[in-house]
């Protein structure tokens, strides 16, 4: 049986994400409009399979966890395109599994 957690963002008009809809608590940074650290409750990289998603499925979305920038491993950096293909905001959510 698979155990799931998801966060959904949504991005304002200033290209901040904000936590919309959440199975769990988190904490959402944004760097940049479409570079966003996000803070989750548990270690991802170790004990869940991350996957990562934009928006009806246009555009590009880079989902990190951990970095050599020094960020925990329960932070994930995420880059998101735009469905014209250019570097921006753009709504995203983030799941995790465990198997």
């Amino acid at each position: 049986m698979f155990a799931q957690l998801q966060w959904n963002f949504a991005i304002d008009d200033a290209g901040c994400a904000r936590l919309a809809q959440a199975s769990a608590p988190a904490g959402v940074e944004t760097i940049t409009p479409g570079e966003y650290l996000i803070t989750l409750p548990l270690t991802a990289a170790r004990e869940f399979g991350l996957t990562a998603g934009v928006e009806g499925d246009s555009g590009f979305i880079a989902a990190t966890p951990g970095d050599d920038d020094g960020n925990k491993p329960n932070t994930v950096r995420v880059l998101t395109v735009r469905p014209d293909n250019t570097f921006g905001p753009n709504p995203f959510r983030l799941v995790l599994r465990s198997a």
